[in-house]
């Protein structure tokens, strides 16, 4: 059969719009959160922006899925990240979505580290990254890292964990919140708090248990020194004639700084790890995650 030119344009046409209005490969996902609710995040990892919460059963559409277990979904117009933990997909659609990959990130372990503008030591030097510094890596060369900024040497980083990223600023940034509130001996809650009732009620929140004194609180993690500090340690001070291996805590915000619950006539504080007081008094931070 012979179509006029027009119909067979006509038919042409139609045949674009079908291509472009195809959905693009998707499954749906169903929230299995038992008796709580699903936390729609920003980003892949528990550390970043809450988006909105999922109530028990909300079916959403699931986009891809990424390397670490997370999926990356869409409900009602909002495009974010939830745990696979959490999430029920028809494993046969599971199987057919797209795998997002997570980037490199790796952690400086150094005082001080040179960034140049090859991946060599005999490049010119264009930066330099201090210790505990996190940045992406774009490329992984023969003993050196590939950054946007230049190149640094693998002997002097190590690969992170992209799940923890940003987890150690969230708890930082939320226990921010809570300056100004008043000191409580024996207090764990915005109503009052104690050193350590302050540090246990911050991390309570992130879904992490740890001791309930200063001193106790010293077992939790792992050790890092006063130069290795990042936001979200624990920080740990002890003064006078004691024989408690810590007398207070405190939690590491970044810039040289802590917050913690300090005494009654000031409640919780920003203080400076630069003071006497502190940096004579220190013996030790603890890290979690």
């Amino acid at each position: 059969m012979h179509f006029p030119r027009s119909a067979a344009r006509l038919t042409a046409g139609l045949l674009l719009v079908s291509a472009l209005v195809t959905p693009s490969l998707a499954a749906t996902g169903t929230v299995n959160a038992g008796g709580s609710t699903l936390r729609m995040r920003a980003e892949s990892n528990t550390g970043s922006t809450i988006l909105k919460s999922l109530d028990h059963g909300t079916q959403v559409e699931v986009l891809t899925a990424v390397e670490n277990g997370w999926y990356q979904i869409a409900h009602e117009g909002t495009t974010g990240y939830v745990s696979g933990d959490y999430l029920t997909v028809d494993a046969a659609e599971a199987a057919a979505l797209p795998v997002e990959e997570l980037p490199t990130y790796v952690q400086i372990t150094t005082s001080a580290l040179n960034v140049r503008s090859g991946p060599g030591t005999e490049y010119e030097k264009v930066g330099q990254l201090g210790m505990g510094t996190v940045a992406e890596a774009v490329a992984t060369l023969d003993g050196w890292y590939q950054l946007e900024s230049g190149y640094i040497s693998a002997e002097y980083a190590q690969e992170i964990d992209p799940s923890q990223m940003g987890q150690g600023q969230a708890i930082a940034d939320f226990a921010l919140q809570f300056v100004g509130y008043p000191y409580v001996y024996g207090g764990s809650s915005p109503s009052g708090f104690d050193c350590s009732g302050f540090t246990s009620y911050v991390y309570k929140q992130f879904g992490y248990s740890i001791n309930r004194t200063a001193s106790t609180q010293l077992d939790n993690g792992y050790a890092v020194s006063m130069s290795e500090l990042q936001p979200g340690d624990l920080v740990m001070f002890k003064k006078g004639s004691t024989s408690k291996r810590a007398t207070h805590v405190g939690l590491y915000i970044g810039n040289n700084q802590f917050v913690h619950a300090s005494t009654s006539s000031v409640g919780v504080i920003i203080s400076s790890m630069s003071e006497a007081y502190y940096t004579t008094g220190f013996v030790g931070g603890r890290r979690l995650v």
